[in-house]
């Protein structure tokens, strides 16, 4: 298999456009409290920093507004599709300070196919990861990576969820819980771990999307879905109680 198409592969929640579009809805739902985790990092203009598993590089684009013309942002995914997206959006903006870069966060820091001489050793001053480690069935290649690539002072901001089945609907809600538990086995079958900050909304739209990366794997039927269709228009028609996965902050420093 090809590089790219192995990339592609191994993208548990896909790289088309549907999923790309998801990704950018919830981008603009959650970006404030990305920002206010920047400024708490003392994220700002002139400064060179990494954006980790940045998808279609939504985050990207904040970042080089942040950092201005005289700053630098390296953009780091697994996904070709995204990285061209990101690569487009920044010829249209003109934005010379940002590097999109094809890597694959879960190979060893050594691996000889990966180009991570180009992070250069203590020379970034920050890093900002979202919604990655979850995916990875092993953290410590991130995570020799960015202690290689930080600066000593340099500061990591991580968002990752906390404990993925507290999502749910209240009352009822027994067919969200199955969808719930279903997306759960399929990452950890993936080698993901969906409570990973325990290591360390748009609810509809991600509702209305995945099921049918659930049903490609043969994990979601469609009996299944249409029971889960008519559990969120009683949701959506009633007093309900919506509880969304956990979410966690970290800002770690490099000493």
């Amino acid at each position: 298999m090809s590089r790219s198409r192995a990339a592609q592969a191994t993208y548990v929640l896909g790289s088309h456009a549907e999923e790309r579009a998801r990704l950018g809805r919830q981008h603009g739902i959650w970006r404030q409290t990305m920002l206010s985790g920047w400024d708490r990092a003392g994220f700002g203009p002139g400064q060179r920093l990494l954006d980790i598993g940045c998808g279609p590089g939504f985050a990207s684009l904040d970042l080089a507004e942040l950092v201005g013309a005289n700053g630098q942002v390296l953009a780091i995914d697994s996904a070709p599709a995204y990285l061209q997206n990101l690569r487009q959006e920044c010829q249209q903006r003109q934005l010379v300070q940002v590097i999109p870069q094809l890597g694959d966060l879960a190979k060893d820091l050594d691996s000889a196919s990966e180009p991570d001489g180009a992070l250069g050793a203590g020379s970034w001053d920050g890093a900002w990861c979202r919604w990655v480690a979850m995916f990875l069935p092993r953290l410590e290649p991130l995570l020799d990576r960015l202690a290689m690539a930080l600066r000593p002072g340099g500061r990591l901001v991580l968002h990752e969820y906390l404990q993925w089945d507290t999502f749910g609907l209240y009352p009822k809600g027994g067919q969200l819980a199955l969808f719930v538990e279903r997306c759960i086995q399929r990452w950890r079958q993936h080698g993901g771990d969906p409570d990973v900050a325990q290591r360390l909304p748009q609810l509809l739209d991600f509702l209305s999307s995945y099921p049918a990366q659930l049903a490609a794997a043969g994990r979601w039927s469609a009996a299944e879905q249409a029971a889960l269709e008519s559990e969120l228009a009683w949701g959506q028609q009633h007093a309900s109680l919506w509880v969304t996965p956990a979410l966690v902050e970290m800002v770690w420093e490099r000493l």
